[in-house]
């Protein structure tokens, strides 16, 4: 077979403006009945115009997609199809079953913070106790829920108990399939990622989110990458630390030994000069900080992504990652739970490192809850 032949004949995609213009006619629903999903049908045949003209399009469902080209032939004239572009059903609210009822257990990454037990969510928390992701498994069936906000103490959701009910007011875009929902929406006189959800077989991703909870703000997004000009000044700062604390660290082995005491535990003299040793990297970390402050005027988010790898990366401000010797089993158990989590999902880790959950004035990044 002649590839080249092949791709003369291959459908061409259907431009993104014409798309959206589309889904914006339709209240980005069924133009025949109001549901979702929706594919694009093409009114006249592309084996003939090979045209994907906004005139010769129509966004429909699956079920009525199936009505024109089922077995039985097509359900609808085109003179009909023309007909309900026109005047498509556009409903106010678009709602659709998930089918996750037999599922046993979901987590979840809400941004960066990873929660391995979904059934006890308990991250994002407000004021009258409720979470934005929660799941009931009361009756045996797992019914998920996540709200989309809440103003003056009523709740209203994106999905509940598996029922998804898209709110259209302040839409711009949307797009949806039954694994993955992300929509934009006007805020602020600004066209905003609303929400960036996707559902696989047993995690569901919030990558994206900006509501309000009860007035208060709430963000869910992807920190800007750092000038790297500024980033390698910083790592000069850290660099003139690390120098000191080498230079300090060599005194104080230095220092004549004061204790010939041993205790049980370990030797006297030299636990109190490793306690010097850390006391001068901890005011050298709040150092760096003071100093990356004055410099750059970074808040708090850039502080943990920039300083944190970097610390990452020293030998004198890197904290151990790996599981600490003789500690209980129940900490071993939870060490080697968190490696596994990392393991499995690994990429997700990766995408979503340095995105950022804020609300009432704090931030959460990079927490695991097990």
């Amino acid at each position: 077979m002649n590839s080249q032949n092949c791709a003369k004949k291959s459908r061409d995609n259907i431009p993104a403006d014409v798309k959206h213009k589309l889904l914006q006619k339709s209240n980005f629903s069924c133009s025949i009945c109001g549901k979702i999903p929706i594919v694009f049908h093409h009114i006249e045949e592309w084996s003939k115009t090979h045209s994907n003209d906004y005139e010769v399009l129509i966004p429909i469902c699956d079920l009525c997609h199936r009505g024109i080209h089922g077995e039985g032939g097509n359900l609808f004239s085109k003179q009909e199809l023309y007909e309900y572009k026109r005047s498509p059903k556009r409903p106010s609210i678009l709602r659709d079953r998930l089918p996750l009822d037999r599922k046993k257990q979901f987590s979840f990454f809400v941004g960066s913070n990873f929660i391995a037990n979904g059934s006890r969510a308990n991250l994002i928390r407000f004021s009258d106790g409720s979470h934005l992701t929660s799941i009931d498994l009361s009756d045996g069936n797992l019914k998920l829920s996540i709200l989309q906000k809440i103003v003056d103490s009523e709740k209203i959701y994106l999905i509940k108990e598996n029922e998804l009910m898209i709110d259209l007011t302040d839409i711009w875009d949307m797009r949806y399939s039954r694994n993955s929902l992300k929509i934009w929406k006007i805020i602020d006189g600004k066209k905003k990622i609303f929400i960036d959800l996707i559902i696989r077989p047993e995690l569901i991703v919030i990558k994206r989110m900006e509501t309000t909870f009860n007035g208060k703000p709430f963000r869910i997004y992807k920190l800007r990458a750092p000038h790297r000009k500024k980033v390698l000044k910083l790592k000069e700062i850290v660099q003139f630390y690390e120098a000191k604390h080498k230079e300090l660290s060599e005194q104080i082995d230095l220092l004549p030994r004061k204790h010939e005491i041993h205790h049980e535990w370990g030797d006297i003299d030299a636990f109190i000069k490793q306690t010097q040793k850390d006391l001068i990297k901890t005011r050298f970390e709040q150092a760096i900080l003071y100093d990356h402050h004055k410099e750059f005027g970074w808040e708090w988010p850039y502080y943990i992504r920039v300083v944190y790898k970097l610390f990452k990366d020293s030998d004198v401000f890197r904290s151990s990652h790996n599981i600490p010797e003789h500690l209980p089993k129940e900490y071993e158990r939870i060490y080697t739970h968190i490696n596994k989590i990392r393991e499995t999902y690994s990429k997700d880790f990766d995408e979503l490192e340095d995105t950022v959950v804020e609300y009432g004035g704090m931030s959460f990044s990079g927490n695991i809850m097990i």
